[in-house]
């Protein structure tokens, strides 16, 4: 699938130099509070703010500068993926992963397509939502096996474009790429099951970017799957 749900290789810090600087917009204390005891265990990870509503979460955004926001989607007086709609335009903007105790499919779908990169429902485990900071933090997507499907139907009905035509110039080794990608593997990964550098994947992927309209790894993932490229697989 899209991500895993459990901690795997992203259990190590992945920082190497420098801590991850992580805030949390939520209106629950005792959420923001425990999130801040789950980082303060954690060598590669710092809690540098809290809000509890989008106008304090835009603030925070300005006077902290995270690296990356554990964004709640329902806020008391308002909407999460309104604080994703104002980031989108904002310089340097944090990434940011998506917390939710009410995993409802269309709204998280609306919140990936807002620029979100990943999904932590809140009984997960702390570990859990560790290993998702990392795997964010580093590019790739995190997406709980058990809504994949959902969202990637509900994304799906919210296209308007058509992809048949987008994925039609995409050249064969392309494909085996985004294929490959739909699958979850990382670019060294993907370098070794087709005998070629990483580098070359990088200029291939801005190449895909470009021709499928997608601005980052887990909508190109999310289109994959979409369009079943992972179940042919690479040539």
């Amino acid at each position: 699938m899209v991500a895993a749900d459990a901690p795997a290789p992203t259990d190590a810090p992945a920082t190497i130099g420098r801590a991850i600087r992580v805030a949390v917009v939520d209106d629950h204390a005792l959420f923001r509070e425990g999130v801040r005891l789950i980082l303060g265990l954690e060598s590669d990870l710092v809690f540098v703010g809290e809000a509890g509503t989008v106008e304090e979460g835009l603030r925070l955004v300005e006077t902290t500068r995270p690296d990356l926001i554990l964004l709640d989607l329902r806020l008391a007086q308002a909407r999460g993926t309104d604080l994703l709609t104002h980031l989108a335009t904002a310089p340097a903007a944090p990434k940011v992963l998506v917390v939710t105790a009410f995993p409802e499919e269309r709204d998280i779908a609306e919140a990936l397509r807002l620029g979100a990169r990943g999904v932590v429902v809140k009984d997960a485990t702390g570990q859990v939502m560790v290993s998702a900071i990392r795997a964010v933090w580093a590019g790739l997507p995190w997406l709980p096996s058990e809504l994949g499907t959902r969202v990637i139907a509900t994304l799906g009905a919210m296209a308007s474009s058509d992809l048949t035509e987008r994925v039609r110039v995409l050249t064969p080794r392309e494909r085996d790429i985004v294929a490959l990608i739909g699958l979850g593997l990382k670019n060294r990964e993907i370098g070794a099951r087709l005998s070629i550098a990483e580098k070359t994947i990088k200029g291939h992927l801005t190449s895909i970017f470009y021709k499928l309209g997608v601005q980052d790894r887990l909508a190109l993932a999310l289109l994959a799957v979409k369009i079943r490229l992972t179940q042919s697989g690479p040539r």
